[in-house]
């Protein structure tokens, strides 16, 4: 047997981060693409936008810089407050899962 868990945080009672969502900035800071990140992970562009315009919306800073195309090309880059949700949303997942095990370890299942 094994324990799962979710975990997500909310504010102002909206989904603002969880597994998916940071999966998703992972991938725009891999690609430094939007729509490069919704087909690495399988989802459409519309889809992607707006759970990250989700995010934006209720941020404290900007977690995505965005430069149009054009002579250069266009990208997306996550800003270092962007990097700071990932890490410290991943601590936190990491230390929730550790907990979990050490209490499922206790059970008598």
């Amino acid at each position: 047997m094994e324990i799962k868990s979710r975990l997500w945080i909310e504010k102002e009672g909206q989904p603002f981060i969880g597994y998916g969502r940071i999966k998703l900035l992972k991938a725009v800071d891999k690609t430094a693409s939007i729509s490069a990140a919704a087909k690495t992970l399988k989802m459409s562009y519309k889809k992607a936008w707006n759970l990250l315009n989700e995010i934006e919306t209720l941020a404290d800073q900007p977690v995505l810089v965005t430069n149009i195309g054009g002579k250069n090309g266009g990208g997306t880059k996550v800003t270092e407050y962007g990097k700071s949700l990932i890490r410290q949303f991943e601590t936190l997942n990491e230390n929730c899962i550790d907990f979990l095990e050490e209490q499922y370890k206790k059970l008598t299942l």
